[in-house]
């Protein structure tokens, strides 16, 4: 009798661990990431310096300062600003994803185009039901875990095939 009540048991676990796999396709949050975060600073950084070479050579440090200022305000505005716009949560479906924004619209989107670098970073192209296309970066530490990124890299490698 204990044997017959054991195995149930170790089916209903089995059936449980094989939905757990399947729970990647759920909504799934996108945080804010230190790698895109350093790479920008980096490219600011970057530019600032570059900016302030060029126009010390012709005009002084004085306005060399003030050019690299306003480039670096100018970036980090639109820096900030494409950090807002930036989906925070996502669904993988068959052939795209669904994104959410901050006020919690919704929108979804076909997968046109994926490029991988590694397991660091997906670089995804989404087209909208309008035919409008929009780049998406999804960085791995912005995402709960490795499982999430490998999913939604083998997806959007598969839904990228089918527009070739």
């Amino acid at each position: 009798m204990v044997a017959n009540v054991r195995k149930p048991e170790r089916v209903l676990q089995r059936e449980a661990s094989v939905d757990g796999i399947a729970g990647f396709s759920r909504r799934q949050k996108i945080i804010r990431s230190r790698l895109l975060w350093a790479a920008t600073l980096a490219f600011m950084a970057v530019a600032a310096g570059a900016v302030f070479e060029s126009v010390a050579a012709y005009s002084g440090l004085f306005d060399a300062c003030v050019a690299a200022l306003v480039v670096t305000v100018g970036l980090g505005g639109i820096a900030f600003r494409r950090e807002r716009r930036r989906p925070v949560a996502f669904e993988i479906g068959q052939d795209g994803l669904t994104t959410w924004d901050r006020e919690g619209r919704s929108q979804y989107r076909q997968i046109s185009g994926c490029a991988q670098w590694s397991d660091r970073l997906l670089a995804l192209i989404l087209v909208s039901a309008k035919g409008r296309s929009e780049p998406l970066l999804v960085p791995a530490d912005a995402l709960a875990g490795a499982g999430v990124f490998r999913e939604l890299a083998v997806r959007a490698r598969r839904c990228a095939q089918e527009h070739l």
